[in-house]
């Protein structure tokens, strides 16, 4: 058997021919990935990813395999040797087998080379060497169970005819058929509800995902029942001649099934290996669980179709991947389609369309590009509509009007495809909206100062502004039959009050968490502001008079009346003096902003979050016996922190402190927000009279049902910027920084975490939570040396091949020139 297996691979490498196929195939794939333009251009794509190869691989691999395998048997029945070789002692099954793993062998040779390509993407990344090393293994994996799966097709169609340019021709077509032939025709009507069965009958379903870099343990187990399938077969035609065909085909019956019932029963172990460095391309578990749970069918209709851009073809791409997911995880619960609402040529018909779509609350964006030297426009609709039991909700995939979106702000759409998509369908899903009460009438922030975390809010939330004024029914109501008050919201939310709560309103909100009412309360417990340094240099900080102090206490955190100060902290452009006739504008650490980096809480609020924000924040103190409160710090001051204690002198002169001010008797790890979780003791109970604690609508309670609060040390912590506009305010992105131009501090994703957490919406906070790494390659560098590399990447394989087949042919001519010498 080995000896064979070797002649199959001698009798291809001894001739120019095989030789030619290999160089062919890497030739065009080579002009395919790197110089001809496209989507699948690495370069124009500017990501360090292979993913391009691994698309176009399968198609070329159509043309490779079939020249490798079309002898193998074709050319022993048409040359007479196929006797010969029968008449040896080898079984059938051992021939099929060594011919087999001959051609396989070479599949793998003309594969080979292309591992070159990894340092060329490693070399042009930016970092360099910034690519996704395991999910390209694991591509690679699905990339030889593919070619394994073909060399055996090839190998049972070269068994059936004497002539190898038929075997070409119909191993060609079979393969065509069999990868992209079932997911077509799984597209008609006619199947019903088993085109998905027929569909995953066809190779591509069961490669796409081993592309990405994402194993299956049922599409590792396809592809060998297709080895299996096609081996076995191929030993059967080379039996049928020989007699005993019953009884081959009997055996041959038996195998196939016991191969389909291991099949069948591995359907219900599946395992899946994610090689991505990220796990980019698995679920989180609460979006498998509510999937899995679907008991009706979800549609999804995206409109992101055409030709577009290169970055908005990955946007569409990775939108497409994303929802195949989401169908594999909901077992044929959830269905999608693609629909290009301009394939049509009636301009009415157009403006129709879009109408209906704005009307369905669905953004559109205008985008420019180049196009043969000319500047173009085209309106492209990131946005897709989930319908679910006659209810439908849109959703957003990409958010701004930018007409030549930043790569980065691709990715970072790529990022929360899966958080969009599920958030929508749980929004479906669930019977009512929780409702969010900002309360307001003590001096709170302004509608426009959180406008930008409230119209986030909106989107899964029912929000009011709600204004106590005594008003005991304004967050609850009492019901007829109830023993206590019931609550009319789920959460409220108190951002920076600035004067105080009243004893009314103090009660008020007491029994509003005692009925099991959240709160997300962001105080400011020193009363100052940035603003107030604008025309002085200095400025006095001092304590902010709320008459709820007390009531935290009781609750279990203590509001320090104090600012810490922290060398871990965010810059602030002073002026420097005089320059010339103008003024100098230089940054400076501004210590009153200290900036908390979650790492190492490991929490569900702040996994995975960026630096968050803070303006002249306190410091909290954990207090209180109450074992049934548990208590966790969510964010954290650095080592080098101290504080100063109200009254506090505020002036633009700290920017001068050296970092060894810090260094020396510092305070660290000073509490900014704290978690506190469990059944709450009212502070009034035994403060309010008898007479109103046994009044039946009033309806007291001592001690709450189990709920939970977040304080936080800072009531800037919510607020976004407003600037002035020509048209009026706007409103800039919380996290905004002017300095750097974009969002740089994780506040809204903190805030919205810390809101799902409160309502028990952990789910989405674990979705919410994911990043993947975008992994670019240099532009400058791509744009300089493109010719460069483009040789490179297409000449060095090729040089490779030429170079072995040298050495194969002189070191076989060598060999037998030895012999005939002896």
């Amino acid at each position: 058997m080995i000896s064979l297996f070797l002649k199959e691979l001698r009798g291809f490498f001894s001739t120019l021919m095989g030789y030619v196929v290999v160089a062919v195939f890497l030739l065009l794939l080579g002009l395919l990935l790197w110089v001809f333009p496209g989507d699948g251009n690495v370069l124009d794509a500017g990501q360090a990813s292979l993913d391009a190869m691994f698309t176009w691989a399968p198609w070329i691999f159509m043309f490779l395999i079939p020249a490798i395998t079309m002898r193998s048997f074709a050319e022993e029945h048409r040359s007479g040797t196929m006797e010969l070789i029968l008449t040896r002692p080898l079984s059938e099954r051992s021939v099929v087998l060594a011919k087999f793993f001959g051609a396989f062998a070479v599949m793998l040779c003309a594969l080979l080379p292309t591992l070159l390509y990894i340092p060329v993407i490693g070399e042009l990344g930016q970092p360099g060497w910034n690519f996704d090393g395991g999910g390209m293994q694991g591509s690679y994996v699905g990339l030889v169970l593919l070619g394994s799966a073909y060399t055996a097709c090839g190998i049972l169609i070269s068994t059936l005819t004497r002539n190898p340019l038929v075997a070409f021709l119909v191993t060609l077509v079979t393969l065509v058929f069999w990868y992209i032939g079932f997911t077509a025709l799984a597209n008609f009507s006619w199947l019903g509800s088993w085109d998905l069965f027929f569909a995953e009958l066809g190779m591509e379903a069961h490669y796409r995902s081993m592309s990405k870099g994402l194993l299956h343990g049922g599409d590792v187990l396809y592809y060998l029942l297709v080895d299996f399938l096609c081996l076995s077969s191929a030993r059967l035609a080379l039996r049928w001649n020989r007699g005993r065909r019953i009884q081959d085909g009997i055996q041959w019956g038996l195998g196939l099934g016991i191969a389909a019932v291991v099949g069948f029963s591995a359907s219900w172990f599946p395992i899946q290996i994610d090689l991505t460095e990220e796990r980019r391309h698995t679920l989180t578990q609460s979006s498998n669980e509510m999937l899995q749970g679907l008991d009706d069918q979800v549609f999804v209709t995206c409109y992101l179709q055409g030709e577009f851009p290169a970055q908005w073809k990955r946007l569409e791409q990775a939108i497409r991947q994303k929802l195949n997911e989401f169908s594999d995880a909901a077992e044929g619960q959830l269905r999608f389609q693609f629909v290009n609402i301009y394939e049509v040529d009636d301009r009415q018909t157009i403006g129709q369309n879009e109408q209906k779509l704005v009307d369905q609350e669905l953004g559109f964006t205008r985008i420019a590009f180049e196009e043969n030297g000319v500047r173009a426009f085209q309106t492209v609709w990131p946005a897709a509509l989930i319908s679910y039991r006659n209810r439908t909700e849109s959703v957003q995939f990409f958010k701004s009007d930018i007409p030549e979106p930043t790569e980065a702000m691709i990715q970072g759409s790529i990022n929360t495809l899966e958080y969009e998509l599920s958030s929508a369908i749980r929004r479906l899903l669930r019977p009512d909206r929780p409702s969010i009460a900002m309360i307001e009438g003590h001096g709170e922030l302004l509608t426009a100062e959180v406008a930008d975390f409230v119209m986030d809010l909106e989107i899964d939330y029912d929000v009011y502004r709600v204004r106590l004024d005594g008003q005991l029914n304004v967050l609850s109501e009492r019901l007829e039959g109830m023993a206590f008050r019931t609550n009319r919201f789920d959460l409220a939310i108190v951002a920076k009050p600035d004067s105080a709560f009243d004893s009314k309103d103090q009660v008020i909100m007491d029994q509003f968490i005692m009925n099991g009412g959240k709160v997300l309360w962001l105080i400011d417990p020193i009363l100052t502001d940035l603003d107030s340094l604008a025309g002085n240099q200095s400025t006095m900080g001092v304590t902010n008079e709320l008459e709820i102090y007390d009531q935290l206490f009781q609750y279990g955190v203590r509001f320090n009346r104090n600012l810490v100060i922290d060398l871990q902290c965010a810059p602030i452009a002073l002026d420097a003096g005089p320059m010339g006739d103008q003024r100098s504008m230089q940054m400076f650490n501004w210590y009153f902003a200290p900036i908390a980096i979650p790492q190492g809480l490991g929490h569900p609020i702040t996994t995975n979050l960026d630096p968050i924000h803070f303006d002249f924040v306190s410091r909290l103190d954990t207090v209180g016996f109450n074992q049934e409160i548990k208590k966790t710090v969510l964010l954290k001051s650095s080592e080098l922190a101290r504080e100063y204690k109200a009254p506090v002198r505020i002036s633009s002169s700290i920017v001068d402190l050296p970092p060894s001010y810090f260094e020396d008797d510092p305070f660290p790890d000073q509490a900014f927000a704290v978690l506190l979780e469990g059944k709450f003791e009212s502070p009034f109970a035994n403060r309010l009279p008898d007479t109103l604690k046994q009044d039946l609508d009033f309806a007291f309670r001592e001690k709450s049902v189990r709920t939970a609060q977040i304080m936080v040390s800072d009531g800037d912590v919510i607020r976004n910027k407003v600037k002035m506009g020509p048209n009026g305010p706007m409103i800039l992105p919380l996290g905004y920084d002017r300095y750097a131009g974009r969002v740089v501090y994780d506040n809204k994703e903190f805030l919205s975490n810390a809101v799902s957490y409160l309502l028990d919406d952990v789910a989405s906070i674990s979705v919410r939570s994911r990043s993947i790494v975008m992994r670019p390659l240099n532009a400058d560098r791509v744009r300089k040396e493109r010719l460069g590399w483009q040789v490179i990447a297409v000449l060095i394989p090729l040089s490779l091949v030429g170079l072995l087949g040298w050495m194969f042919i002189y070191f076989r001519k060598k060999r037998f020139a030895a012999i005939a010498v002896d």
